[in-house]
């Protein structure tokens, strides 16, 4: 018995294979991931200088804070600087006798700015301040 073998043409497929080109994205992805994080990491800020209308804080009517340039806190009308737990029982104790006072936080220039934020969070989480005010010296 013979069997009749029947071929059959292939046909060219008219399908385009994207595995390929999936690859490659991914690899660019990755690659555009990695080298952004490395450019954005050192940008240089300049923050620009505004004028503001004096304040009318006074020793009497407000507690000010103050940031050292080595990280320290203290009362601008005290010498003696705190770790940042007591500063903040310090200011709740003296909020308590005068809820009325403002408080103002200054940072020297050269004062780390996370030891200034900080400070100012510590104030409004901690002690319950609602209102923290940053002083700034007059642009002559």
């Amino acid at each position: 018995m013979a069997y009749l073998v029947r071929r059959e043409r292939r046909r060219p497929k008219a399908e385009i294979n994207v595995v390929p080109y999936i690859d490659v994205m991914l690899v660019l992805m990755v690659i555009l991931m990695i080298t952004a994080t490395a450019i954005t990491a050192g940008v240089e800020v300049d923050l620009p200088n505004a004028a503001a209308p004096p304040s009318e804080a006074t020793y009497e009517n407000s507690i000010i804070l103050q940031v050292t340039p080595l990280g320290e806190y203290k009362f601008a009308d005290d010498e003696v600087t705190y770790n940042l737990d007591d500063m903040v029982d310090l200011v709740r104790a003296r909020l308590e006798q005068k809820p009325e006072l403002l408080v103002l936080v200054g940072g020297d220039k050269g004062a780390d700015y996370g030891k200034v934020v900080e400070l100012l969070s510590m104030m409004n989480q901690v002690a319950g301040v609602d209102k923290v005010s940053l002083m700034t010296n007059p642009v002559k």
